[in-house]
């Protein structure tokens, strides 16, 4: 049991990570919204980058089961949605769901590897 709690942590704060990364990359998406070549240019690159993620989402929820992960993935969909659809609000609303998400798998595992001495 103990194994899998590193493995689902580890994954939780992978993940975390790489999804305030992508609010900073969200960030340089909205700033090119008045210039459409960069616009599109800036949306391909935060696009292949959750291409990435759901790679990695995908693997974590092989890997544990943990159900978060997959509502990490349905968040970042929700989040391409809101990006093409120009609403950037919408977007960092999204992005914080997912955040959330991945923090309560990191939580769950963390509180059981405390318990176990291990943290």
């Amino acid at each position: 049991m103990t194994k899998k709690e590193i493995i689902c942590y580890q994954f939780a704060e992978r993940i975390k990570s790489a999804l305030i990364i992508s609010s900073k990359m969200l960030a340089v998406v909205e700033t090119q919204k008045d210039s459409e070549l960069e616009l599109e240019g800036a949306k391909k690159t935060m696009f292949a980058f959750f291409d990435g993620l759901f790679t990695e989402t995908g693997i974590a929820l092989n890997a544990t089961g943990m159900q978060e992960f997959m509502q990490v993935e349905e968040k970042v969909m929700e989040v391409k949605r809101k990006i093409e659809e120009g609403d950037y609000d919408a977007a960092y609303a999204n992005l914080g769901r997912a955040v959330s998400h991945a923090t309560t798998a990191c939580d769950r595992t963390m509180r059981t590897l405390i318990e176990k001495g291990l943290m």
